[in-house]
């Protein structure tokens, strides 16, 4: 017999017509029409997926003989969304002052370098995933290990998690190290391999991961485009524009492309899902070409920030596209924390004299993610039938948090100082499917 769980607490979601467009950016505009906001609510979870929602004065006769939950003034909302991450850069996060290439060389081929051991790999993927629920994240689309035992690994782990993710090996064979070099038929038979064994079991999604242009040969990416073409449901995720040093690169090893975009397009891997992270140096014909194929952005300002790669132009970018959505970039980016991104984005955006309110970015790092990614059917919001990955998020974590938020008086503010205040130690829960992931102590 199923049993239903009743969780109270205040509640907080965008609804499903919700766009970039339509969701209201302050309480002046008086518009409720794309989001609920319930100071005193139920979600009501059965079997792992939303049974209902709504007021506590209208469910309370409903939940009487039910399991119930109360987190009081906790906000309870959908799980974050984090569209860029490298899961196997864990142990040289804040590694110091190097801009992209050099960092690479440096710090990031050394401490992938582990992954080749299957009991280093095991600890560091554990470490990592506890980490993101920790942090609130249910669901991101992120770059696995390359060698097959450990993305294998990977994927065992997810699975056991229930976690909805989007994964797959790390592609790169050329201009890295030799312990990290595998053969372009290594790299591809990896790929085979893993898209029979994980893609679409359960909750989980292959993504084909060409590491960046300078990586990869244009066989191996001939063969991605090939693997696509097999498989259409498949992800893509990549690197584009991130570094001016990058860019320049790319001409030189690819002089017949257009610009750096026309390198992936070229073999059929700019498409409606497509994730490209960073994207902040963007000529207007890349612009073009996302807008035409439905690619999605993945902004990583933290990451940005602290390599030093540039400005993401979000009022530029949104003039062809709002298939913007939000990633940590986790090893270049200091933080698994959404808050930190969310956070980051806002001043990146206001240093270029453009206004990016609350609602927007939440949007962006939850429904928004979910509908880029074409999952918003199962995840991102409460609708009843939807898979139930939500989180709760305690505004008083903090004596000064405790301080400001009892000072809010609308859900537009209240996102906003968890957004510039909040960290991980304001998430008291992460639940996955209905089952409690993390619990703070």
């Amino acid at each position: 017999m199923r049993t239903a769980t009743a969780y109270r607490g205040s509640i907080f979601y965008f609804k499903d017509s919700a766009t970039f467009e339509n969701i209201p950016t302050s309480k002046k505009e008086n518009d409720h029409s794309q989001y609920v906001y319930l100071e005193d609510g139920v979600l009501i979870i059965e079997a792992g997926k939303v049974s209902a929602v709504g007021p506590y004065d209208e469910l309370k006769e409903k939940i009487k003989n039910m399991k119930q939950v109360n987190y009081g003034d906790k906000l309870i909302t959908p799980g974050f969304i984090d569209t860029h991450q490298h899961s196997t850069q864990s142990s040289i996060v804040a590694a110091y002052g190097e801009h992209l290439l050099e960092w690479l060389d440096d710090y990031v081929f050394p401490g992938e370098s582990i992954y080749d051991n299957p009991e280093s790999a095991k600890a560091d993927i554990n470490f990592f995933l506890d980490h993101l629920l920790r942090n609130g994240t249910t669901t991101a689309v992120s770059y696995g290990p390359l060698f097959y035992e450990a993305a294998d690994l990977f994927f065992e782990e997810l699975n056991k998690r229930n976690m909805r993710f989007i994964t797959g090996n790390i592609l790169m064979d050329k201009d890295s190290p030799d312990y990290l070099r595998l053969t372009t038929q290594d790299n591809y038979d990896i790929s085979k391999r893993l898209i029979e064994k994980w893609n679409n079991k359960n909750r989980l999604s292959y993504c084909l991961s060409p590491r960046f242009a300078l990586s990869c040969t244009e066989e191996i990416m001939e063969l991605c485009g090939a693997l696509k073409k097999e498989h259409p449901d498949l992800y893509i995720q990549t690197h584009l524009d991130e570094n001016v040093a990058e860019v320049e690169a790319v001409k030189k090893e690819y002089p017949w492309s257009k610009n750096y975009l026309d390198v992936y397009n070229r073999f059929g891997l700019v498409t409606e899902r497509t994730v490209l992270g960073h994207c902040i140096h963007l000529t207007d014909a890349e612009l073009e070409k996302m807008k035409e194929t439905k690619a999605i952005v993945s902004w990583c300002p933290i990451s940005n920030n602290f390599l030093g790669s540039g400005l993401f132009n979000v009022e530029r970018v949104l003039k062809y596209t709002h298939n913007i959505t939000l990633g940590t970039d986790w090893g270049g980016g200091n933080s698994l924390s959404m808050f930190a991104v969310m956070d980051d984005a806002y001043k990146v955006a206001m240093l270029q004299n453009y206004k990016l309110p609350s609602m927007k970015r939440w949007y962006m790092a939850t429904f928004g993610a979910a509908k880029s990614l074409q999952l918003d059917s199962k995840i991102g919001n409460f609708t009843p039938g939807k898979e139930a990955d939500f989180i709760v998020i305690d505004p008083k974590a903090s004596p000064f948090l405790k301080y400001r938020s009892e000072k809010v008086n609308d859900i537009f503010e209240l996102l906003f100082i968890l957004m510039t205040l909040g960290d991980e130690k304001v998430i008291s829960a992460t639940y996955i499917l209905g089952e409690p992931a993390y619990q703070a102590v």
